[in-house]
């Protein structure tokens, strides 16, 4: 295949969306609830958390994110200007939801503007993320799904060609193999497009570190 499928840049793509994953502490301030404040930079990519923790009153007039969690478990991102108004304009959506299956694992993550409306990503057009685990709690597939809840579409002209290097594979699936990954990406009919033996990569929320 000419074309070159950039796969391999997913899993970090999002962690970077998402600024990391979960950190299992904090102290409630309701009941099974907490709420944690970041101040953040704005950049010309996606934005860097300059102060962790900070108490609410310490956001006046700064660009910020708001966490809620849940018994420890992220439930929610939203991201705020300086005159303290959910904005779309960090590279982002305003808004990320996070799901849990019954293992307690990230099962969906999905993206909202300031609006509260389905937001997709700007370069590659997926609204939510679906997270498949094997028996040893590893990520074994991921699913890339558009605003209408359909797999993402891969780029092809008439002929069936692939007709654009940088797009999203709407599934990726990995084989651990001790230190190194297998890692194939599939079309919506599971038509494998490229497969690839690499580093296991950073996945969101599961072990790419910790970042309140």
């Amino acid at each position: 295949m000419k074309n070159t499928l950039k796969f391999l840049l997913t899993p970090l793509l999002i962690a970077f969306l998402l600024n990391g994953c979960i950190k299992q502490n904090g102290t409630s301030i309701q009941r099974d609830n907490t709420v944690r404040y970041n101040l953040i930079k704005p950049g010309n990519g996606i934005y860097a958390i300059i102060k962790k923790n900070v108490n609410q009153k310490e956001t006046e007039n700064k660009p910020y994110e708001k966490k809620y969690f849940k018994k420890n478990k992220l439930q929610k991102i939203e991201r705020y200007n300086s005159q303290n108004k959910l904005t779309d304009k960090f590279s982002v959506a305003a808004i990320t939801k996070f799901e849990y299956d019954s293992n307690n694992h990230v099962k969906f993550v999905r993206y909202f503007n300031k609006e509260n409306k389905k937001a997709t990503d700007d370069n590659f057009g997926f609204w939510s993320i679906e997270y498949i685990y094997d028996y040893k709690d590893r990520v074994v597939m991921e699913i890339y799904r558009d605003a209408q809840n359909k797999f993402l579409e891969v780029p092809r002209n008439i002929k069936g060609e692939i007709v654009k290097k940088d797009f999203l594979a709407p599934i990726l699936t990995y084989e651990y193999l001790g230190d190194t990954l297998r890692i194939k990406a599939f079309d919506k009919n599971f038509n494998l497009l490229k497969e690839v033996v690499g580093n296991k990569p950073c996945v969101p929320f599961i072990d790419c570190g910790e970042n309140e």
